[in-house]
């Protein structure tokens, strides 16, 4: 074996002897299993499989099932167990009347648990009832006032999620029909000439009902925490750490991300919670470094001694001159072309490989870029293909458009994002553009001020000509829409704004769906379309869902900043105090170069994987002449 077969037989054998020296001094208890438990919703059970899937990748031994509805944790036989419940329900259960939730009550009210943290995470319920009922009740207590005791008309349907505040609303003086399972709840809500009322997740839409306002805090909001038996948090430091590090990362915009692939993807819980851990969680060692590292530098020592006294001696003799060896140099500094000089606004997602569509224009490319002035205002427009699409080879599925009015009075700015559940998205969201921007032009022409409309004419239009476009179409073409059901109608959510081209005014906006419209005044966000759904978690979209177009008169004064966006980009700045929001209060006081404003469009940020679509206006000229 000449000195190369040597030096490759040193590398591996200190490798196989340090692995086995810190193996044998650092295994651990195999015979150990973990069970996750939480309860049977959705959202619980994807919380709960990511957990799961966490610690798996952390390398921790014996991570088991998920088990649903744990009603009592203290007899539960399991040693080794990680609890994600809702701290109301904790309390409830563990006392006979209701608590308000208080951390240094919750440990208590799991005997044999420590509390590792309280989640992001919270579900809040209202009370709907029939418009018969509401009359001019506009509260929880005011209806309960008005409607105590009548038991002979009025009864309040709860689901088994919600059970935990059935004693509230009895001590109120209602009637409270607790439903067997969801589907007993779905089946008596829908009866024919159903009077009463039912409690639902906020949000959500049930029939007629209308919801009530709880500003006596009756149905408090119950927030997700994660529990460990007392063996794991005392005994397993590196569980624990494991389960920290996964709820300082979990938001609700997370959940509803993943719960979204779930959903519209068709892919299994635990397969989207293993992807999630794999970009978010890091690896358990499963020994100290320090001992690794040693016994690595023991092993090798001995494989090197061992190799020098069988006659192999490392050699002296340098290249000089002539040509170097064919050496690949993969630790070498990328090229500026290939540097990715995105902003990076949290945990990384990992790297894939990108593929291209079956056919690739310039009309459809993955990215999109613009800027300048519209008379008296600056615009930013960007929209890029998301990780997803970009991975599967499939088209970037948003659009934009940015127009002048014919009389020149008014800038006219559109976001489409084609719905990923349904083929030909992408014709979808750009015939919806172009129809909204000529269809708000010729409604301009009329002199009528656009705060004035009935919006659900003008968008009738965009929603006609979109049907009548996509009706006819056939298969998606190869690369397109790969996994979506043929079956599936095209649609596409549309968010639109009318802003006054010079100086300052009324201006309005309206959407459909989830693709919302922000308003940025002193680096303060205000939503004023917030992307309402269709009901049971279904984006309102067009064609169609022109019942839930929202609606907003707004005032455009010097220095105002409009956003609209697609939720792929939205989600990231959710409320205004995130990472991303904080940094572009002040990177965007003013319009970016293009190149900036695209590296923040594209933000770097682990399971944000949908395309991003933002135009960003300005109020007030701000780009100059190009000399």
């Amino acid at each position: 074996m000449g000195p190369p077969g040597r030096v490759r037989t040193s590398a591996v054998a200190a490798l196989v002897i340090g692995f086995a020296v810190a193996g044998c001094s650092g295994s651990r208890d195999s015979g150990r299993q973990i069970i996750v438990n939480t309860r049977a919703g959705e959202r619980e059970q994807l919380v709960a499989e990511i957990y799961a899937a966490a610690l798996d990748r952390a390398g921790l031994d014996g991570v088991a099932k998920k088990v649903a509805e744990v009603a009592d944790y203290a007899k539960q036989p399991d040693d080794a167990r990680v609890a994600v419940d809702y701290d109301l329900d904790v309390l409830v259960a563990a006392s006979p009347a209701p608590s308000t939730p208080d951390d240094q009550r919750l440990p208590t009210a799991l005997p044999g648990h420590t509390l590792v943290s309280r989640t992001a995470i919270q579900s809040r319920a209202v009370l709907a009832v029939s418009p018969s009922l509401q009359r001019d009740v506009r509260t929880i207590a005011e209806f309960a006032q008005r409607y105590q005791n009548d038991t002979a008309r009025v009864t309040v349907l709860v689901p088994p999620e919600f059970g935990v505040f059935n004693r509230a609303l009895i001590d109120r003086g209602l009637a409270v029909s607790s439903q067997a399972d969801q589907a007993a709840f779905d089946a008596t809500l829908t009866q024919s000439g159903f009077t009463g009322g039912a409690i639902v997740p906020a949000g959500s839409k049930k029939g007629n009902l209308v919801p009530l306002e709880d500003p006596d805090n009756i149905l408090p909001p119950r927030t997700l925490s994660v529990f460990t038996s007392d063996k794991v948090a005392k005994g397993d430091p590196e569980a624990e750490r494991v389960l920290q590090e996964v709820t300082d990362a979990l938001t609700p915009q997370v959940v509803d991300r993943l719960l979204t692939e779930v959903k519209n993807n068709g892919k299994r819980p635990a397969d989207v919670a293993r992807d999630w851990a794999g970009d978010n969680v890091s690896m358990s060692s499963g020994f100290p470094l320090a001992q690794m590292i040693l016994a690595l530098l023991l092993g090798g020592a001995a494989a090197f001694t061992a190799l020098y006294l069988l006659g192999w001696r490392p050699a002296t003799t340098a290249v000089r001159g002539g040509r170097q060896p064919d050496v690949a140099t993969p630790d070498a500094p990328q090229s500026a072309a290939t540097q990715d000089t995105r902003v990076v606004v949290g945990p990384e997602p990992r790297r894939i490989a990108v593929h291209l569509p079956w056919s690739t224009t310039s009309a459809d490319a993955g990215l999109a870029l613009d800027g300048g002035l519209v008379k008296g205002t600056t615009v930013r427009a960007a929209t890029v293909r998301g990780r997803t699409h970009s991975f599967r080879g499939e088209t970037r599925q948003d659009a934009y458009g940015v127009r002048l009015s014919s009389d020149e009075r008014w800038v006219i700015a559109v976001v489409a994002d084609g719905l990923g559940s349904a083929r030909h998205a992408e014709i979808a969201s750009t015939v919806a553009v172009g129809a909204a921007l000529d269809g708000i032009d010729c409604a301009l022409r009329s002199g009528e001020r656009p705060q004035n409309w009935d919006w659900k004419t003008v968008l009738a239009y965009v929603s006609d000509t979109v049907r009548r476009t996509t009706e006819s179409l056939g298969s998606p073409r190869p690369g397109t829409n790969t996994e979506r059901a043929p079956s599936a109608r095209p649609g596409t959510t549309l968010t639109v704004a009318v802003l006054p081209s010079e100086g300052e005014g009324q201006a309005v906006c309206a959407a459909v769906g989830d693709s919302p419209a922000i308003l940025v005044t002193g680096g303060q966000w205000q939503a004023l379309a917030c992307g309402r759904g269709g009901g049971d978690n279904v984006t309102a979209a067009i064609p169609g869902d022109l019942a839930d177009i929202q609606v907003q008169v707004f005032s455009w004064r010097a220095g105002d900043l409009l956003v609209l966006s697609s939720d792929g980009f939205a989600a990231g700045v959710a409320g205004g105090q995130t990472p991303l929001a904080q940094r572009l209060s002040q990177t965007w006081r003013t319009p970016p170069s293009l190149l900036d404003f695209v590296r923040e469009v594209d933000f770097r940020l682990s399971t944000f994987d949908d395309d991003r679509t933002v135009v960003a206006i300005w109020a007030g000229r701000h780009d100059t002449a190009v000399p």
